[in-house]
């Protein structure tokens, strides 16, 4: 059972912050609460006052300009599954949204929540980090921008400090030509390994390439010593390079035995979900 909280309702990012300075390790941001409300259930987590934001206008938008998309902490997968501007200029988010948990999950579970509880058995931030995601966080002394692939530290860790929000998230379109794949094996409705490619050909060769892998251990990662190695070759080649890079593999990602599969074994379907991945992105049969 859940223990008596007070309920602060901020209607500004400001008013928000303040809340959160103010009362401090008592505080827990609320949003769409379909982890935290869970860890308090389940007494893995202790808080006195919920700072829900869902009255914070801007956090709720969905906006296209300057060549990025940007997302508010509070939109839903749900939202993002099937948002046309997402659709349209990160359809590989789109996917992975809609792969996210299970409808209920969906409804209720926030963008911004997800990245910040930073769960390694995740599917949104692995694609996020193939398009150079960063994160917008203010608090009661400003705001400030933070690449994605730093805000991430650890397991269920991020640079997040104790008065800040997450306000949103900006998504810069994949460079033009650049066609993208997710790929995710999963049991039990969470992820096991998850694999986000970029592509861009010319003339039958790889002329720009990234990838991003998560799941596989405590954070998902950007694999850019692989895409430097697969830069420049035909596509049939990339099984073999990549079947040579275990050992980077093994070093960059850290796989971890868990309930959802050995580390052996995460390896093994990363190299060939990598393959799959990169041969989707560049037969460009991209999501509907």
């Amino acid at each position: 059972m859940l223990s008596q909280l007070k309920l602060v309702q901020p209607t500004t990012v400001h008013e928000a912050s303040n809340a959160l300075a103010d009362y401090g390790d008592k505080a827990k941001i609320y949003a769409g609460g379909a982890e935290l409300l869970l860890l308090l259930r389940n007494g893995l987590l202790q808080s006195e006052v919920l700072v829900d934001v869902k009255k914070i206008e801007r956090l709720h938008r969905i906006t296209a300009e300057n060549g990025s998309l940007r997302v508010g902490a509070c939109v839903t997968h749900h939202a993002l599954e099937n948002s046309a501007l997402v659709r349209e200029h990160a359809p590989s988010l789109a996917y992975a949204e809609s792969q996210v948990a299970n409808v209920r999950v969906r409804n209720q579970g926030t963008l911004g929540g997800n990245l910040a509880f930073n769960d390694p058995h995740s599917d949104p931030g692995t694609v996020l980090l193939v398009h150079d995601a960063a994160v917008a966080l203010g608090n009661e002394r400003g705001e400030r921008r933070v690449a994605l692939n730093d805000f991430f530290v650890d397991m269920f860790a991020t640079i997040l400090e104790p008065s800040d929000l997450l306000l949103e998230i900006e998504i810069p379109v994949l460079p033009a030509g650049m066609k993208s794949a997710y790929q995710r094996l999963h049991r039990y409705q969470r992820p096991t390994v998850g694999v986000a490619v970029g592509a861009c050909m010319s003339n039958g060769v790889v002329e720009e390439m990234r990838i991003a892998v998560g799941c596989v251990g405590p954070i998902a990662q950007r694999l850019t010593g692989l895409e430097t190695k697969i830069k420049g070759t035909k596509p049939s080649d990339a099984g073999r390079i990549v079947a040579q890079e275990k050992h980077y593999l093994r070093e960059v990602l850290r796989p971890v035995d868990d309930l959802l599969g050995s580390a052996e074994y995460k390896l093994y379907m990363t190299g060939v979900m990598l393959r799959d991945a990169l041969d989707q992105a560049v037969s460009s049969k991209q999501f509907q």
